[in-house]
């Protein structure tokens, strides 16, 4: 039972592996691995190793049918096994391929002449097929060293590849040794042995992959939702002359404040993507509004102040940043509850909103605009350390006081003249 149920598993693996091969071309291109060439090996050795036991016999009451079968799939083994050492090591049309598979064939053909004719039986010409598998494997050796001497192997797949090899030629080679020497009538439970260790070290091998795609695929969406980011905030921007690059510059403080307040990475980029569209509602304004060289009306301003909803609008419904409509809705609420448009304080300002509120109001003061030129960096630090607990969060407005003790957020013009000391609607 031991045996039949080994033998059971390896071909189970190696219809799988057929399965995932015939419907998946995508898949083994990225993995570089012959799925199909790998099932049909596993199948063929599952199916040998029916030899070592009478059960599957039984069950069909063919036992000579079983027997020829099996002889049959041993000389047609070595085929598949190079086809698939040969596509993972990037020689897929390597010559050795067709020599075995010609091999085969006149194995094959050779022996069913013979025993038709009654000159011999299978069973006595099993030393070719043995033979054959001890070329097949001389083959593989010539395909790994080649590929490594190439580069042509994968990294990833180079350990595991050797370590089963080297396993399943222990597994093989002890078999063929017990059945030369010992008289074990073709028992093959240290190739099965062998060969389930291979399969885990691909199946290892098949899942960091895996893993590595995915993270790669992540890394790829990432990039993606960055350079989407700035496209729109570019175009957010262009709208207004006086503050084109405010946007990309508020995102780049974020980072900076977030990595500060001790963010991982992650969280880190994906605040940096919230502050870039941080003003997408500004599309919703009139140019002539935003752009106007003197100072508001309230009803203006009102309208400037809208932004923040209609930002919040245009954003609400992008599910995979869920904090990408918050942060153009809330990064002009204050702890003290005086901000808008909700009046939120405290810890209910939502936390990336927070952090944006710093750097754009740091980049509004910091910047020209269409009524002003911006104010001297110290006196823009000086305000922000005044408005600390009451219009910005304290905390973060430690870790902006810590950055400009390290020399941060310092800009080559830093030593002209403001024409404003006030902070009250900086950003007005």
């Amino acid at each position: 039972m031991f045996s039949f149920g080994q033998s059971a598993v390896i071909m189970a693996v190696g219809i799988l592996f057929l399965l995932f091969g015939l419907g998946g071309a995508i898949l083994m291109r990225s993995v570089g691995i012959d799925f199909i060439a790998f099932g049909a090996a596993f199948a063929l050795i599952g199916f040998v190793g029916f030899n070592d036991t009478m059960i599957l016999q039984v069950l069909t009451g063919r036992p000579e049918l079983i027997r020829v079968l099996t002889y049959v799939c041993l000389i047609f083994l070595p085929f598949p096994v190079l086809v698939f050492f040969a596509g993972a090591t990037g020689n897929s049309s390597a010559k050795p391929v067709s020599i075995v598979l010609v091999s085969c064939l006149v194995n094959f053909l050779g022996q069913v002449l013979l025993t038709y004719r009654g000159a011999t039986d299978y069973f006595y010409l099993v030393r070719i097929s043995h033979m054959m598998i001890v070329l097949d494997f001389a083959f593989i050796i010539w395909l790994v060293i080649n590929a490594m001497r190439k580069k042509t192997i994968r990294p990833n797949l180079y350990h595991n590849l050797i370590i089963g090899t080297v396993i399943c030629i222990i597994g093989v080679g002890t078999d063929l040794i017990r059945f030369s020497f010992f008289n074990s009538n073709g028992a093959s439970g240290y190739t099965r042995i062998g060969v389930l260790v291979f399969a885990v070290m691909i199946g290892s091998y098949l899942f960091r992959e895996r893993i590595r795609s995915l993270e790669e695929k992540n890394r790829e969406n990432k990039e993606l939702v960055s350079q989407i980011a700035e496209a729109f905030a570019k175009v957010i921007d262009v709208k207004d002359k006086y503050t084109n690059g405010h946007s990309m510059r508020v995102a780049k403080y974020t980072a900076m404040l977030a990595k500060e307040l001790g963010y991982d990475d992650d969280t880190v980029e994906r605040y940096r993507n919230i502050a870039l569209l941080h003003d997408v509602g500004k599309i919703s304004i009139p140019t002539d509004i935003l752009n106007k060289p003197g100072k508001l009306t309230d009803e203006e301003y009102e309208l400037v102040k809208s932004h923040t909803s209609n930002g919040y609008e245009l954003l609400k419904d992008i599910k995979s940043i869920p904090d990408l409509a918050v942060g153009a809705q809330a990064h002009h609420e204050r702890p003290d509850g005086k901000g808008y448009p909700n009046g939120l304080a405290g810890e209910d300002i939502p936390r990336v909103a927070q952090i944006i509120a710093i750097a754009d109001c740091f980049d509004a003061m910091y910047s020209d605009r269409p009524y002003r030129r911006h104010l001297e960096f110290e006196k823009a630090v000086s305000i922000i350390k005044e408005v600390s607990g009451t219009q910005l969060t304290p905390d973060v407005v430690d870790a902006f006081l810590r950055l400009v003790e390290k020399g941060e957020f310092k800009s080559t013009f830093d030593n002209e003249e403001g024409k404003r000391n006030s902070f009250d609607n900086a950003d007005k």
